[in-house]
């Protein structure tokens, strides 16, 4: 398997822009702040020429977006080192691919921090210069520096949402295609509630804590005497102004991006649910991330998974049975510890195709069997018949189970008289193909079973169980000895009525005898059935 990961550079654009947009917002800030300090120091350094003022602050600017941004490449292209060897090997070895997942996964919480320590470190440095060099007063140093880090925290803040859903529609899909996230040792899981949590602590306490600061800075600095108090009131008015639209753009726009990062999923699954609403089972949704929501969808993907398995079940099983008789088996509603219940068992087995076999090719005879099957199996399901088990050439059949029906005796002679007719047709056509003829012959009897799944906790069959079951078989066993093509119990007779008598059933019962009953039994019976020559 080899794996195409997408360029690095856009990950290095996510930095360089949040850390530009953080130090353009602490210019503004600084710019607008009353008694401008460093305004007035510059200004008198640079005898009261603007120009060289704004182009002072723009090279500043420009400095500290180099050696805030510098550290978070390098930064970025050591940890997302594994993921770009990815794409260089073909296979990727196991134990790469499962450092590269690890990565990603943590790409978020290992580059963040590092942008944070920037924001503390590099603002503390700048105002230690401008302190040194008499630019600014140490209190007003550290409001300035404080203020940058706080800045600073809402720009790792953009950058820890940015990286995020960058990964999540670049990487996450290459190298998760099943999800699974959870699944991934080392991987840090941040949840929906801590990540709720942080957010309104950045978004209330920064802002405030912003304010606060400045005034303080203000109150030690201001010199009542030299400031005029309508000017400095509306100085401050301005200030907060601007601060406020600054912090409630920065919101904003973390508003947006942590609720994109919950919203997406969740509408991606809103989706696939409907999807499946409508009949698709193949919807499957992308886990993109390994928190609640990651969770949520590896189970998504899993319940689609067993409907689907369950429905291909159901569409497969509606082949061979009723809908009702598949409905009622695949609903659990039979007792596993069985049940008593009145049904017509029959038993159809094709005559002299062990020495057929012996003279044709093994493809040749499984499309036979196919062909016999598939027509008999139609004649069985257009009456109610739920086929037990194919044993060899043979047919195992029920009426009346697991769904009770009245007409089940009747019901079962009926399909008899359908797979006759079916193999006749099935003979035409075998015949124009120059392949022999088939013949069967089909026992049929009446009686009490019980029926139940049995088998182990992992694999169930539906099966009965009693006399009724071996009686049936056997008489299935007499059709070659009675060279007729159905032989039908006295019990199922009974229960046809004047039917019985419309579709050609001996009026005179034959009394046979039956391996394992003392007994003689009295049997009705039908022409042979089509193809069969005695």
């Amino acid at each position: 398997m080899s794996i195409s990961v997408p360029p690095m550079r856009d990950y290095y654009r996510i930095g360089l822009r949040a850390n530009f947009l953080a130090l353009a917002g602490i210019l503004i800030m600084n710019i607008a702040t009353p008694v401008d300090f460093s305004a007035r120091r510059i200004s008198e350094l640079t005898e009261d020429h603007w120009f060289w003022v704004l182009l002072f602050r723009g090279v500043l600017l420009a400095l500290v977006t180099v050696v805030t941004t510098l550290p978070y490449m390098l930064a970025v292209k050591q940890v997302m080192a594994p993921v770009q060897k990815c794409s260089q090997k073909a296979p990727v070895p196991e134990d790469l691919l499962a450092k590269a997942r690890k990565r990603i996964l943590n790409l978020p919480f290992t580059i963040v921090p590092i942008n944070m320590a920037l924001w503390i470190f590099t603002p503390i440095l700048v105002m230690a210069m401008f302190f040194l060099m008499d630019m600014m007063s140490l209190p007003t140093a550290a409001a300035f520096s404080l203020r940058a880090t706080m800045v600073g925290m809402f720009s790792s803040a953009l950058i820890f949402f940015q990286l995020e859903h960058h990964a999540r529609h670049t990487l996450v899909p290459v190298f998760f295609p099943e999800g699974q996230l959870t699944r991934v040792k080392g991987a840090v899981q941040l949840s929906i509630r801590r990540r709720i949590r942080a957010f309104y602590r950045m978004g209330t306490l920064i802002p405030l804590a912003h304010i606060v600061l400045t005034l303080l800075a203000l109150l030690l600095q201001v010199d009542a005497a030299l400031v005029d108090a309508k000017t400095f009131a509306r100085s401050v008015f301005l200030f907060s102004v601007i601060t406020f639209f600054l912090f409630l753009l920065g919101s904003g726009i973390l508003v947006r991006m942590m609720t994109r990062s919950i919203i997406e999923p969740v509408n991606e699954m809103l989706s696939a649910v409907g999807r499946v609403g409508r009949g698709d089972y193949t919807a499957r949704v992308q886990v993109v991330a390994n928190d609640e929501i990651g969770v949520l969808g590896d189970a998504f993907n899993r319940t689609i998974q067993g409907l689907e398995e369950r429905e291909v079940l159901r569409d497969t099983f509606g082949r061979y049975v009723a809908p009702e008789i598949r409905d009622e088996i695949l609903s659990g509603r039979i007792p596993l510890d069985g049940e008593y219940k009145e049904v017509t068992v029959m038993f159809a087995d094709l005559r002299d195709f062990t020495p057929l076999t012996a003279s044709r090719d093994p493809k040749e005879v499984v499309r036979l069997l196919k062909a016999y099957f598939e027509a008999m199996a139609g004649a069985l399901k257009a009456n109610n018949g739920l086929i037990l088990q194919f044993l060899g050439d043979e047919i195992y059949a029920v009426f009346g189970a697991p769904v009770p029906r009245p007409s089940h005796a009747r019901d079962a002679v009926k399909a008899a008289l359908d797979m006759d007719a079916a193999l006749a047709g099935l003979n035409r056509r075998l015949k124009a193909d120059g392949l022999p003829n088939l013949a069967h012959g089909i026992g049929i009897h009446t009686g009490q079973v019980v029926a139940a799944n049995i088998g182990s906790p992992d694999r169930l069959s539906y099966l009965l169980v009693g006399d009724t079951v071996n009686l049936a078989s056997r008489l299935q066993g007499l059709t070659r000895e009675l060279g007729a093509g159905l032989v039908v119990s006295e019990a199922t007779a009974g229960r046809l009525g004047d039917w019985g008598k419309k579709i050609g059933l001996d009026l005179h019962p034959v009394p046979v005898t039956v391996k394992g009953m003392d007994q003689a039994l009295k049997v009705f019976v039908k022409s042979p059935c089509p193809g069969y020559p005695g």
